[in-house]
């Protein structure tokens, strides 16, 4: 038997690491997406190259950069996502109305932003009932991160190279980082590390960037090579 599995959308990196957290704390292989038009698996942007479906439940923010919950769970299902209506979730700060009547007409759950853990822990625990965790899911195993505490000293690509900037990094998967910066950047940003990884500069690609303070941001960036 497997463990049962979510897959969370949000271009929020603060909430997704809250809800990675407890949804692993009850008993769930975790995956995040920032990009959601790009797949998890294949990294393709095309139709479902499977049937079978990759999850047993499906969480997304309403409100993205490039595609909102609704029109991604729609987009899912012209591509032939497995994953039943009633196993998926939007959540919002904006209770509209039309939104709520959207999300009801189509089966979804909705969760106005704040909300409560326990109320996913519930609403969870009533999908449970449905899961058949003898069947097995289309896709690999998540990329997970780990705690990787380094001090980091970085140049822009676009930008002069004895211009630096100093970094500290927060966690490491197999292809990625996760930052502490302290100047903003922009997904597609390409950025090159000088110090605090070995002798070796990495070239990276930011994936998101969020602003926490008046000068202190969080980021993720994919590596090269």
């Amino acid at each position: 038997m497997r463990k049962p599995r979510v897959i969370i959308f949000d271009d929020d990196a603060m909430l997704l690491e809250m809800l990675e957290f407890y949804f692993e704390k009850w008993g769930y292989e975790v995956f995040l997406n920032q990009n959601p038009l790009v797949c998890l698996f294949d990294g393709s942007a095309g139709s479902c190259k499977s049937l079978t479906a990759c999850a047993d439940l499906m969480i997304s923010d309403f409100r993205m950069p490039q595609i909102t919950g609704l029109e991604l769970f729609q987009l899912q299902e012209q591509r032939g996502c497995g994953v039943d209506r009633k196993m998926k979730a939007i959540m919002s700060g904006y209770a509209e109305e039309a939104l709520l009547r959207q999300c009801k007409d189509s089966g979804y759950r909705f969760f106005e932003k704040p909300f409560y853990f326990s109320e996913l822990y519930n609403w969870a625990s009533e999908c449970e009932n449905n899961f058949d965790l003898s069947k097995q899911l289309a896709g690999g195993k998540p990329n997970k991160r780990h705690d990787f505490r380094r001090n980091i000293e970085y140049c822009l690509n676009a930008s002069c190279p004895r211009k630096k900037f100093i970094a500290f990094t927060v966690n490491k998967s197999i292809d990625g980082l996760g930052l502490w910066v302290f100047n903003p950047l922009y997904a597609g940003q390409e950025i090159t590390i000088l110090k605090g990884l070995g002798g070796t500069n990495l070239n990276g690609t930011v994936v998101w960037c969020t602003k926490l303070g008046e000068r202190t941001y969080r980021a993720g960036l994919r590596l090269k090579g």
